[in-house]
């Protein structure tokens, strides 16, 4: 009997050892954003939306005040010339929101671009940590409810990805 507990018992851990799984978590989200080429994209940006915001800003006042004028208007004009005055200057605002939605559109697919380099190149650093560590599974921080820290690798995969030199390719607007 106490043969069968013994033999019991070393199958189970035996076997327990063989299929256990090598788990580690990441923080993807704080990978990416912490990224130091992000901080320089986002100040090419702001440099380079100075100009663009000031001329938005009068466009926008100009907007504004002719508003205003068709109000005054309103009393005014006959209905089908202060319908005119309306057409005119719905498609004059029409033009600036697209100018506006063309000018965030840009910035929005130049960070998106950086991004998804740096999601590249945190793949590959993880590809090459999970062979080199024999990782059997790596979680996003997101995707559980409670871990140990540590298998928390978010630290040291920031350090490789921030090793790496990434281009960042700015256009201008």
């Amino acid at each position: 009997m106490t043969i069968r507990i013994i033999l019991f018992f070393i199958i189970f851990i035996f076997s327990s050892s063989v299929f256990s799984t090598n788990i580690r978590v990441l923080d993807f989200q704080n990978v990416i954003e912490s990224n130091e080429s992000f901080f320089i994209l986002y100040e090419k940006i702001e440099k380079d939306q100075v100009v663009h915001k000031k001329k938005f800003t009068n466009e926008e006042l100009n907007l504004e005040s002719e508003f205003q004028r068709i109000e005054k208007l309103n009393l005014i004009l006959e209905p089908t010339e202060l319908e005119k005055e309306i057409e005119n200057y719905n498609l004059k605002l029409n033009i600036f929101n697209d100018k506006v939605k063309n000018f965030n559109l840009h910035y929005d697919k130049q960070i998106n671009n950086l991004q998804n380099k740096v999601i590249s190149i945190i793949l590959d650093v993880l590809k090459k940590y999970s062979e080199d560590n024999n990782i059997d599974l790596i979680l996003d921080s997101d995707n559980y409810i409670l871990s140990s820290n540590s298998i928390n690798i978010t630290n040291l995969i920031k350090d490789q990805v921030s090793k790496k030199k990434i281009e960042i390719s700015f256009e201008k607007y």
